[in-house]
């Protein structure tokens, strides 16, 4: 809620001064026809009520925009807090344990294979290049 205060142009004795007119809040202010508040002494001039009247819609928008993006910040890190926890595959169960393995497990064959296969390559080189010199 916004306080009377927080509205360009109203001090705590002006504040006072509307609330002998039952005007206690920044919406009240902000809602009040020009007319009416033309009638408290003070908002008089033309100029004074339609410049309160003015900072106090201006203040009120100002909030609802903070509100708005406080409450968009705190869903975004609800979300983000949500998507952050321990994804299911990621836990430890034996059965994740026994795929871990068996992925080690290939990728170990692979590794023996291309080395096997580079063996034989040097292998095969060094027969051809042992026929050519003789």
């Amino acid at each position: 809620m916004v306080k009377l205060t927080d509205v360009s142009g109203i001090g705590p004795v002006t504040v006072k001064l509307l609330a002998k007119h039952n005007i206690k809040t920044a919406e009240a202010l902000a809602s009040i026809s020009l007319a009416e508040l033309q009638k408290i002494p003070g908002f008089n001039g033309d100029i004074r009520a339609r410049t309160v009247k003015k900072s106090a819609a201006d203040c009120l928008q100002k909030a609802a925009k903070q509100l708005t993006a406080s409450t968009k910040t705190t869903e975004t890190s609800v979300k983000k807090a949500a998507s952050n926890k321990a994804k299911p595959s990621l836990i430890s169960t034996p059965a994740n344990v026994e795929k871990t393995a068996n992925k080690k497990k290939k990728q170990d064959e692979k590794k023996k294979e291309k080395s096997k296969d580079k063996e034989k390559k040097k292998s095969g080189k060094k027969k051809s290049k042992d026929k050519k010199k003789s």
